[in-house]
């Protein structure tokens, strides 16, 4: 199970995960249940306050998962596994 968040205008939102659009003026957040991971991604656009959000957010779901670790994801530099699960969220 994959839970998406986007932070919008210095605010998490939830999204849904299969209807999450990844655009470099954003700043997401997804947590992968089955790989224990939250994955803070941001966008080469997204704004500053935003960006601070998204960390403060994931950091904040990191004690509610204590045992999911923090991912963090700079557009341009993702991981195999993160463009695997974009690809599977957004189809």
């Amino acid at each position: 199970m994959v839970e998406a968040f986007e932070i919008v205008e210095a605010k998490m939102v939830e999204s849904e995960s299969d209807k999450v659009e990844v655009d470099t003026n954003k700043v997401l957040v997804f947590i992968v249940h089955e790989t224990e991971t939250i994955y803070l991604w941001r966008g080469k656009k997204a704004g500053v306050s935003e960006k601070l959000m998204g960390t403060r957010v994931a950091a904040k779901l990191s004690h509610k998962y204590q045992n999911y670790r923090i991912r963090p994801i700079t557009e341009g530099s993702e991981p195999a596994a993160f463009t695997h699960l974009i690809g599977q969220s957004l189809k």
